[in-house]
């Protein structure tokens, strides 16, 4: 048993001879190392035209462009729909079209499209982004009430709402493979298919074309941020999109990452643990319009002045995140098969990152509900493989223990009222089934330590860029003493890894302070086998390896043991 109390499972054996690049992309399902290598947008674009409704949604928004109606571009807070909101506002200005947006406080609105928004902006043709899918009442009040609509999104959906074009890969009469993309990959397309129909009709006679390349760094950004798999297209989107970023030609995600220390190079990792967290900052604490004005500024004081308050919100969101996370671990119960915390004073805009790392904490399905004023409760899950979250809110509803709702199979929210908590509870008991079992990290391969080379994590970039379905490689480390241990920030802990022949790496464990892997790490006792994954460090132009550690057990237990290859 390891020191996280999670199992390990070990996916290939090696020996002194193997190609640790091969084994990596075997166990990644990759046949042909060198075509994956060479992944291109180009070669990965469909015809946006395949897409149901696509056509139709192009034609009606190149119609408000020809006859100068406003058009109204309404989104969701998080970075995939600021990104989605950000490339419309700067394709429609290229073009020339009146346009305005809005997206909802997350505090006092909540998600989604609703009927005073809709209402708002009735003489306008409205875009719903990363939203509107199943908009049902809203999208009817739209239609009954003349208002064409046309949905750009990505949420799973099994009734096709009255939109005047819905354009979704989860559509129940979708046929194509695009279930992967988010919200900024489908808005992405439709502006591909826009300007194609433009240019036909020689829109674009005596002025110059927009560059739709130049909008790949905000669908890269928003591919990353909302962990859908890097497959296929979403793959050919960031790694374009991270060339685009390199070349920091957006004022606002320059100055984002200005405000980074150390930062020697931008890959996908940098935007999932660095920029994202910073961006959605934003509609977690204040508003997401900061991080839209970021993300479309000119003005590169504007751009500096708001990276820097975004980075102030993180700040303050990461120590709201600790308070509360203390206290929303005492609701867990051993005998229990999810874990539900509530309490009145919780921030609406973190509860669902404290439902994720519950999930981690104790490998449950997991609710935080905060309670407002009125007696509702907000809540946020997060659940576990196996366990769709999303069809437990539906049945909620349906049995009228829950308000409203919805989401995906792994992350939901829901309303509740207060006052039937209890039958909540009771429906969450007897509705949430599956075999409870301890909670697995999967690694590559095991390496000895002077194995891990600079040499060797260059090698690795070939299968980059890394994120949801193609994950970093993780390596085990059997035999290793932890020496020069101290904590670093808040709850982190620094250390050096040294095998028995005296090589040493340095490394890291975030958030271990206080727990039983901190303990251990900190009183550099005996061997242990470790298991994380390694990057390259740039110091003075000098480059080594850190090791980011997960999780380790004692030199004891025998690494055969955790294989199941």
């Amino acid at each position: 048993m390891s020191l996280t109390n999670k199992i390990w499972n070990i996916r290939s054996e090696i020996d002194e001879s193997s190609d640790i690049v091969e084994i990596l992309a075997k166990n990644r399902g990759i046949e042909d190392l060198q075509a994956f290598a060479r992944v291109s947008l180009r070669n990965s674009m469909p015809d946006p035209f395949i897409f149901v409704d696509m056509e139709r949604a192009a034609n009606r928004i190149i119609e408000a462009i020809k006859n100068k109606q406003k058009i109204a571009v309404l989104g969701d807070y998080d970075v995939d729909g600021v990104s989605s909101v950000a490339i419309l506002l700067k394709f429609f200005e290229r073009v020339g079209a009146d346009c305005a947006y809005s997206i909802p406080n997350r505090m006092d609105e909540g998600y989604g499209l609703s009927v005073a928004n809709i209402e708002k902006y009735k003489d306008c043709l409205i875009i719903a982004v990363d939203c509107g899918a199943n908009a049902i009442d809203e999208l009817k009040f739209a239609k009954d009430n003349g208002i064409d609509a046309i949905v750009l999104d990505h949420h799973k959906m099994s009734e096709i709402p009255a939109a005047f074009a819905l354009v979704n890969p989860h559509r129940p009469d979708e046929t194509g493979d695009y279930k992967y993309l988010c919200a900024a990959g489908v808005v992405f397309l439709c502006v591909v298919a826009i300007n194609s129909l433009l240019k036909e009709i020689n829109f674009y006679a005596g002025k110059e074309e927009p560059d739709l390349a130049s909008y790949l760094d905000l669908v890269a950004l928003a591919t990353v941020c909302d962990v859908v798999d890097l497959v296929g297209l979403n793959r050919a989107f960031v790694s374009t999109g991270l060339k685009i970023i390199k070349r920091r030609q957006n004022l606002g995600m320059d100055a984002l990452l200005s405000t980074l220390k150390n930062c020697s190079d931008v890959n996908a990792e940098t935007i999932a643990f660095f920029l994202g967290p910073k961006l959605n900052a934003a509609g977690r604490m204040e508003s997401a319009d900061l991080s839209l004005k970021l993300l479309t500024t000119k003005n590169p004081i504007e751009a500096r002045k708001i990276a820097l308050r975004l980075d102030d919100l993180n700040k303050e969101r990461q120590a709201l995140e600790s308070e509360m996370m203390e206290k929303a671990a005492s609701f867990a119960e051993e005998d229990q098969n999810f874990v539900c915390a509530c309490d009145a004073d919780w921030h609406i805009g973190i509860i669902g990152i404290i439902a994720g790392r519950l999930k981690d904490k104790y490998g449950k399905p997991s609710i935080v509900i905060s309670r407002d004023a009125n007696g509702i409760g907000k809540a946020s899950c997060r659940s576990i493989e196996g366990v769709d979250i999303s069809g437990i809110v539906k049945r909620g509803v349906e049995q009228g223990v829950i308000l409203s709702g919805g989401g995906h199979a792994l992350a939901a929210g829901f309303s509740v009222d207060m006052s039937k908590i209890g039958d909540l509870l009771e429906f969450l008991a007897s509705d949430i089934k599956y075999e409870s079992r301890l909670p697995e990290l999967t690694a590559d391969c095991a390496l000895p330590l002077n194995r891990i080379s600079v040499a060797l994590i260059e090698s690795i970039a070939v299968l980059e860029p890394f994120g949801a379905g193609n994950k970093r490689p993780k390596f085990v480390i059997p035999n290793v003493r932890i020496t020069s241990a101290k904590v670093v920030g808040e709850n982190h802990v620094s250390f050096s890894l040294t095998d028995e022949n005296g090589n040493s790496i340095r490394g890291i464990s975030f958030r271990s302070l206080n727990t039983p892997l901190g303990d251990v790490l900190l009183n550099e006792i005996n061997f242990i086998n470790a298991l994380g994954t390694a990057t390259i460090s740039t110091w003075n132009g000098r480059k080594s390896v850190n090791f980011l550690l997960e999780d380790a057990a004692a030199r004891g237990e025998n690494i055969a043991a955790f294989s199941s290859s």
